[in-house]
């Protein structure tokens, strides 16, 4: 015997109606309301708009500047790979680190003169 009903699912905060998706979803019961949210609607959708004219403009300067710095990479390979190769350079020597047991050097005395004014 087994039961093939479904078990009900629980119910997490995800569920839990607020007041803004009452206001989002719920259908408009009289003319001003309608008005007013075709309203909201038609400057949400002004407001998206600009922004997708933005990111364009962002993106075509973008593919500008990227344009740019491949025809310098061009050139700049160009010069590389004809000019003669250089001979590499020796690694500096590292820094010889002092001991943590090792005493720091005393200071020099100086003799000071004596100044009167």
């Amino acid at each position: 015997m087994s039961t093939d009903s479904k078990t009900a699912r629980t119910r997490g905060l995800r569920d839990v109606a607020t007041v803004q998706t009452r206001l989002t979803r719920a259908t408009p019961s009289n003319r001003t309301q309608a008005v007013s949210r075709f309203a909201r609607l038609e400057n949400e959708r002004t407001r998206l708009l600009r922004e997708l004219e933005a990111w364009n403009a962002r993106r075509t300067e973008a593919e500008r500047m990227l344009a740019k710095v491949d025809e310098e990479l061009a050139t700049m390979r160009a010069i590389l790979l004809d000019a003669p190769a250089s001979p590499p350079r020796e690694a500096p020597a590292p820094r010889r680190r002092r001991e943590r047991d090792e005493p720091a050097a005393a200071p020099t005395t100086h003799s000071h003169a004596l100044i009167e004014y």
